[in-house]
């Protein structure tokens, strides 16, 4: 997930590593958006923000990347994508992982968990 984080400058410098502004934000002392949040708040005729630095930081902690969609995968099944725009590319790519998700990810998740032999909290309770 992408935020964007305004956090005072008369508090930190500008090149303040992320870790600092997570914290800031965490502690109270800087403000985080949703990248829908913000263009709102920016597009709002009253905006005028000199107090604050703004940094984008995409949250990966906790997410994996399972799968990515090319061009050429499209092509190496048969059909010609020079005239595709990158808005249905992303399209495809959504309807895939939504179609992923709801037919096979669910039930390969604990199939594979087991493969990699990922303890259960079940069989952890028994462990004991």
């Amino acid at each position: 997930m992408i935020y964007i984080y305004l956090f005072p400058v008369e508090k930190f410098e500008r090149n303040a590593d992320n870790e600092m502004v997570i914290r800031a934000w965490k502690d109270g002392e800087a403000e985080r958006y949703t990248v829908e949040d913000f263009a709102e708040l920016i597009n709002d005729e009253d905006f005028c923000d000199t107090a604050n630095w703004v940094r984008v930081i995409e949250d990966k902690k906790g997410f994996f990347e399972i799968s990515s969609l090319h061009r050429d995968d499209l092509e190496s099944i048969g059909y010609d994508t020079s005239c595709v725009g990158d808005a249905t590319m992303e399209r495809l790519a959504s309807k895939l992982g939504d179609d992923y998700c709801e037919q096979l990810f669910w039930s390969s998740l604990p199939m594979l968990a087991d493969y990699l032999e990922i303890p259960s909290r079940e069989e952890i309770e028994e462990a004991c």
